[in-house]
């Protein structure tokens, strides 16, 4: 049985995503559709393996937004948290009337379109820190109410703000940190390309596009350079999880800083640099040699 239902959730998948071929690639990576936990207890892992800490359990009927595949598992956002549960016991939906609360804008100005698509009339436009109320998603888009208007914005466009208003609080197995949860997005990420100038999984990271992306994911947000991010937080001495490391001199600039990572302990850091996101040792001689600080933002 478990057999026959991901068989059909991936083939359900697949033909979404021909049928979507024409969303931007940014919305199709961050959002891809809605799930409906089938499963009562369904387990939300930090990482792709039943072998990874339990974030919370998700009650029989729950929506979650499905972020993309990863193997065996969706990358998810449920109840305002980020990450996996099995795809067995989870039925993808591209197009769904579903409750999601209100969303942030998280640009400068974003289009209400009348449908849900980049070429459709533009309703009105919402600017940064705004909030539309979701009440469907079709495609990578959300649909929308906002201001007497209805109408859709794409998926990326928008952070939630709250849990979906028909699910269950989730029992959570033990606590874990904003910065236990930031490394586990960072994590999905590995092996993902370095592009000099990247902001996106679509187009790709470099050094301090994959720290402001991945502090953004948890709502927290940086400046866009490694220098400037220099300046983000607090400087700390003794590192934790969660902490930005900075190195200079790793390409010929007089910038403080021209390089950025993200402390994951054991004196290791995740970042991206050339061959893509990767996690370094501290103590890696071309790292150590050009260490400069920390700063703590969480």
């Amino acid at each position: 049985m478990r057999k026959t239902i991901r068989k059909a959730a991936a083939a359900f998948a697949a033909a979404a995503a021909i049928f979507c071929a024409t969303v931007p690639a940014a919305a199709v990576e961050l959002k891809t559709g809605i799930g409906i936990v089938e499963a009562g207890g369904l387990r939300l892992r930090a990482q792709a393996s039943t072998d990874s800490d339990i974030l919370a359990n998700a009650g029989y009927g729950d929506n979650v937004v499905i972020i993309r595949e990863s193997g065996d598992f969706y990358l998810v956002d449920y109840n305002l948290q980020i990450g996996y549960m099995s795809k067995d016991y989870i039925t993808f939906k591209d197009r769904e009337n579903v409750e999601l609360g209100y969303g942030r804008v998280i640009e400068s100005s974003v289009h209400l379109r009348e449908k849900p698509d980049a070429a459709s009339a533009s309703l009105t436009q919402l600017a940064y820190d705004e909030k539309a109320y979701i009440i469907g998603f079709n495609c990578g888009w959300y649909k929308v109410e906002y201001s007497g208007l209805t109408g859709y914005i794409r998926s990326d466009l928008l952070e939630l703000t709250e849990k979906p208003i028909a699910n269950s609080g989730g029992t959570y197995a033990e606590t874990v940190s904003v910065a236990d949860q930031l490394v586990s997005v960072a994590k999905s990420y590995l092996g993902y390309a370095y592009v000099w100038g990247g902001t996106s999984p679509s187009t790709g990271f470099d050094c301090s596009g994959f720290t402001k992306y991945v502090f953004a994911q948890l709502g927290y947000s940086l400046s866009r350079t490694a220098a400037q991010q220099l300046g983000d937080g607090t400087p700390v001495s003794e590192l934790k999880v969660g902490d930005l490391v900075f190195f200079n001199n790793t390409y010929s600039t007089s910038a403080a800083a021209s390089h950025v990572g993200i402390y994951i302990g054991d004196n290791q850091f995740i970042h991206a640099a050339d061959g893509g996101v990767k996690i370094t040792d501290l103590s890696n001689p071309f790292y150590a040699s050009r260490y400069v600080g920390a700063r703590r933002v969480l």
